[in-house]
């Protein structure tokens, strides 16, 4: 005795159709997606060092300017400067410190850099490691590492190695200011 399908109302028409449905998007988006690639122009894009990621020749200028941002950057750290590492930022940056809450606005960063400046015998130093740019050529991001050094109440050097990760926006002046700004430890710190 050979048994039917139980039905109710259009269940197995409804599942098929939904299947083809999906299926028929999931080709017309690939296909939409192999069309685009093939009539991009070649003309005036270089590949940089990940896998992918495209840019036009007048980002080269772009990157440039971000990591000699940068590099003052780190100056104004290495001179624990509160102005001048602050100066980095946009009037709405976020900056998220480790081991602190996120700093939505200008006090709040100003007293994070603060204290973080004010520790005994504090350190910090950073290296930009890659920058890439955007298409539109507005906003980038810069990865890189920190050595963050310090002294605790007895006098011993706490030492703290980590990575960190910037967005990047150009202003209207073309100056470029950090816009997000999160670093954190590789390990806790050690003695």
């Amino acid at each position: 005795m050979s048994r039917k399908p139980v039905r109710v109302g259009n269940t197995i028409y409804n599942l098929i159709m939904k299947k083809l449905f999906f299926l028929s998007g999931a080709v017309a988006l690939y296909l939409t997606a192999c069309t685009n690639q093939q009539s991009q122009p070649a003309g005036n894009q270089k590949t940089i060092d990940s896998p992918g990621a495209v840019m036009s020749d007048d980002h080269a200028s772009a990157i440039a300017a971000i990591m000699k941002a940068d590099s003052a950057w780190d100056k104004a750290s290495a001179a624990k400067s509160v102005e001048g590492w602050l100066s980095f930022y946009t009037d709405d940056a976020i900056m998220m410190p480790p081991g602190e809450n996120v700093c939505k606005d200008k006090a709040s960063r100003e007293t994070s850099i603060k204290n973080m400046f004010a520790l005994p015998g504090v350190s910090l130093r950073f290296q930009t490691a890659k920058v890439e740019v955007a298409r539109m050529g507005d906003l980038g991001y810069a990865v890189g590492v920190y050595q963050f050094s310090s002294k605790d109440a007895n006098g011993k050097v706490m030492n703290e190695t980590g990575k960190y990760c910037e967005t990047w926006k150009k202003q209207a002046d073309g100056n470029w200011k950090c816009i997000v700004d999160i670093w954190n430890a590789d390990l806790p710190a050690k003695n």
